[in-house]
Parts: C-alpha cells; structure tokens; sequence
C-alpha cells in the first residue's frame, strides 16, 4: 500500500512538471522534492502520531506539526535552492526557486515562488491528513482485531466455564440410585448404567462442538428423566411433549438442561397430589420454542432458592450464543415456576 502510494504520487508530480521539463528531469525534480515529504509522512505516523495524538496529547502534537512544518519550509527556501546547483540546474532556475527575479528574455512569472507556496502550504498539509487518517485508522483496526480476538478467546473461556457447572450434582445422584439397583439386583440395572453412560458422552464429547442437533439435546433430557425417577417407581406427574420438535435443528449444548435441572429440584414431584412438571419443546418456522412449568414446594419455598447459579449460566450462555437472537421470560409465583424460551434460528442452518 506504501509503495503503492508513493508510486502513484511521483506518477503525478511528474506528470505536473512535464510540461515545462522534459520526463527525465522531470523525474529527478519530482524525486527530489518527494524525499523530505515521504521523510515528514513517516516522522508524523510512525513518531508523531504514536508519541502524541494517541496519547491525546494534542497541543504537544500540534506544536511539533508546527516545527516540521518550519523545517519544511527552510529546507524548501535555502537547501533545495542549493541541491539543484548541485545537479546542475541552469542559473537562471536556480534564481527562480530562490526567489530572485525572473529568468533572461521574455518576462514570465516565477513558477517556484509559487511552487514552495503550493507545497508548503497545500501539499505539506495533505500529507499530513493523508499520513494521520491511515495512521490513526490502522491503529483502530489493529485494536479491532485484538479486541475481537480477545472477545473470542474471552467467550470461549466464559462458555467452557459455563458449561462446566452443569450437572454435577446430578451425576452423584444418578449413581447412588443405579447402586441401590444393583444391590437389589434389579433387570433396570445395564438399561440405567446405558442412559447414564450417553448422557455422559453427551457432556464430555458432543457438547464441546458449538452446536448439536436437537435429537442429542431431547435424548439427553428423557434419560434424564428417567433416571430421576428412579428415585421412586410411581412417579407419573411428568407431562413431555416434543413430537412437534425438528430433531435436526441445530442448537446451543446444554441450554434447556438447567431449568429443567431447577423444575426437579423445587417441584418436589415425588409429592404425587400436588407436585407436576411439565415440558415442551417445538419448533416453528425458523423459531424453537422451549417451556417448562412446575409446582412448587410452599413449605420450602423462597425466591431466592428458586434459580441459583445454573440459570443465571443459561442466561449468561444465552446472551453469549444467542445475542438479539432469544426471548426468555420467567414467571415465579407462589405455587409455580415457568421459563418460556424462544430462539430465533434464521441464521443457524
């Protein structure tokens, strides 16, 4: 992009003083007068604009933007005068570029009293906001990308966490009950151990890839199931209903686990007159609705047992995964909690 740039720069430096010089000369006049100018670009971005502006200290920047531009002008008004000498220039141009009249014969104006006019005052001045502008806009987009790399990196830690914190509690339970079924010997045994080790592969394995489908997520739920009631044999209050569901859709692991997890442990199913859960999953169009309903224990009951630090994750989880892109709306009364939640899925296939 630099060279680029500069390329195209001595292109039309020379193409302005080809009409007086030859292209030859107009080149080396052009090369010449562009060494201070590429010298100032790169003092003001690499020097200048680090040093000063970003770090807002914008009087101190204006002041040294001031001083390049006076050694600008000395080096226009006494030395380049005296390079052109050097190379060879007539007199009669260098009288002109130093201001001292015109050259023999026919009068005509002095095009370099008008040149150091135009480069000081006009060229110098675009360099400068040209060289600001890219500067200040590489800066922003090297801290956009670092943002968006730390953003990431960020999310993917928050996520692992979150999902870490899931089940654990759950997992004890579930091999304390397969237990007491082996002591009795009981023929749900190998069908239990099966569920508890797909559940387990689920966790470990499936829910590392950022989506799955949601025939994974609904078997995961109904062993689940399952295995909570093997807490008691005549456990009938649990109403389930995913026949409308897409098994295919592909979703966020883990997301419904937690306020189902929350519906077991308030609604106290194992109370058979007044304890139920019940649980939907469906989708429609291009949206999956989730919701779950349950009683809850009044004898036991606080707002502030209901929930705990797996919903707050799934809320957490839900504005990471799902931003502008979910509806969750909980309701908590004193004798049921529900969760009815929408993902919109127009960008998930």
């Amino acid at each position: 992009m630099h060279m680029l740039f500069w390329g195209g720069y001595l292109a039309l430096s020379v193409f302005v003083f080809s009409g007086r010089e030859n292209i030859d000369r107009a080149l080396l006049i052009s090369s010449v007068l562009m060494v201070p100018q590429i010298a100032i670009a790169y003092i003001n971005m690499e020097w200048l604009i680090p040093r000063y502006f970003i770090k807002k200290e914008y009087l101190n920047y204006v002041l040294m933007v001031l001083l390049c531009f006076f050694g600008f002008y000395l080096f226009y008004e006494y030395v380049l005068p005296e390079i052109f000498n050097m190379m060879g220039t007539r007199p009669d141009q260098v009288r002109l570029m130093r201001g001292e009249g015109h050259g023999p014969g026919r009068p005509s104006p002095n095009p370099f009293r008008r040149m150091r006019i135009y480069y000081i005052f006009t060229q110098v001045i675009a360099i400068y906001f040209l060289s600001t502008a890219f500067k200040t806009s590489q800066i922003a987009l090297k801290r956009e990308k670092e943002a968006a790399v730390l953003k990431g990196e960020n999310l993917n830690s928050e996520l692992k966490f979150l999902r870490s914190q899931i089940n654990p509690h759950f997992l004890f339970n579930a091999l304390n009950n397969i237990y007491a079924l082996a002591v009795i010997k009981s023929e749900k045994t190998p069908d239990n151990i099966l569920k508890l080790s797909d559940m387990l592969r689920y966790i470990i394995y499936d829910c590392n890839a950022e989506r799955v489908p949601l025939a994974k997520e609904i078997n995961y739920i109904l062993n689940y199931i399952d295995l909570q009631k093997l807490k008691d044999d005549r456990i009938t209050n649990i109403e389930v209903d995913f026949n409308h569901a897409d098994p295919d859709c592909m979703i966020a692991p883990m997301l419904f686990i937690p306020f189902i997890e929350n519906s077991f442990k308030h609604s106290k199913i194992e109370d058979f007159n007044r304890g139920w859960i019940i649980m939907r999953i469906e989708n429609q169009q291009h949206q999956l609705h989730f919701s779950i309903a349950n009683s809850l224990d009044n004898s036991s009951y606080t707002k502030d047992k209901v929930g705990g630090v797996g919903l707050e994750n799934v809320k957490r989880r839900l504005e990471l995964i799902y931003p502008g892109r979910h509806q969750l709306h909980i309701e908590s009364t004193e004798e049921k909690f529900a969760v009815e939640l929408k993902i919109f899925l127009e960008n998930e296939q």
